[in-house]
């Protein structure tokens, strides 16, 4: 009995507190319809704002950035592909991965187009430097629309509470101040609210986007050496091997083609020990002796 009459009492005094907080009278005051969503957009800003934060100030520093190439470098040199690099993109959830997984795939395409080794590091550096700023603005934009649409609901809600003190005033017939103060309260407290969530969401915004553009230039010497290091590596067999595939398709080369391979040859720095070893690869893959 005793015990019931606790959790009665318990039970009383949580419901009090909820019914008697000064939060809750607040919000009650301004109107559900627009303080709660006003509610729900300060949590979701704050949310986003301090994860950003948090994935900032996450990025690796010169060290470790630098034995994070070294670790890629040896993975290139030691199996000539760009397989282990992509798995280790996979495994790893640094910024690095994310901005190398994107410079690798487009480094498939560019090699099956054929395309010049200076177009490609173009190219490359171009999809690096996107992938750094999607990584770093990644759910910036919806801190900027709550702070445009918090300040809008906060309108709307001056705009209603006005409405409901000139209804008040029509009904009435009178300039009593008792009749309008509900509307005047609910209009000074959803503008109050909705600066109180727009205020906060704009100047988060501003510095994380400021923060965001320093660690993309930050990030930009990596990017390049890494896009560096797999062309050196890299782009010049594969480029050429693909070329090789196409005019060897036949199983034979004409003159325009043993022509247009050689000048490849001089355009990729391929000497004719390694564009001979190339080409009997690329013979044996085609099924050809």
């Amino acid at each position: 009995m005793n015990l019931l009459l606790f959790l009665l009492q318990t039970d009383n005094s949580a419901t009090s507190w909820l019914t008697d907080n000064w939060l809750v009278d607040i919000l009650t005051k301004g109107g559900w319809y627009i303080m709660y969503p006003l509610l729900f957009f300060s949590i979701v800003s704050l949310g986003i704002i301090i994860e950003r934060l948090y994935r900032y100030y996450s990025v690796p520093n010169e060290i470790k950035s630098n034995k994070v190439l070294d670790e890629l470098q040896s993975l290139l040199h030691s199996s000539g592909t760009v397989e282990p690099l992509v798995e280790w993109c996979d495994k790893n959830k640094l910024i690095f991965s994310y901005i190398f997984l994107k410079i690798l795939k487009r480094f498939n395409f560019l090699v099956v187009e054929k395309r010049p080794i200076l177009d490609m590091r173009n190219e490359l550096l171009e999809t690096g430097d996107g992938a750094a700023e999607e990584y770093l603005d990644e759910f910036l934009p919806i801190v900027n629309t709550i702070a445009s649409v918090a300040t809008l609901l906060g309108l709307l809600g001056t705009i209603l509470g006005m409405i409901m003190s000139f209804d008040e005033i029509a009904k009435g017939g009178k300039g009593d101040p008792a009749v309008v103060a509900g509307g005047i309260s609910v209009a000074l407290i959803t503008t109050a609210g909705g600066l109180i969530v727009a205020i906060p969401s704009v100047l988060g915004y501003s510095f994380l986007k400021r923060r965001s553009m320093k660690i993309v230039g930050y990030l930009e010497p990596f990017t390049n050496h890494f896009v560096n290091f797999i062309l050196k590596d890299l782009a010049r067999f594969s480029t050429y091997k693909e070329m090789l595939k196409t005019a060897y398709r036949d199983g034979v080369l004409n003159k325009d083609e043993e022509a247009f391979l050689k000048e490849k040859r001089i355009e990729l720095n391929i000497s004719d020990e390694e564009s001979k070893s190339l080409e009997d690869e690329v013979l044996r893959s085609l099924g050809y002796k």
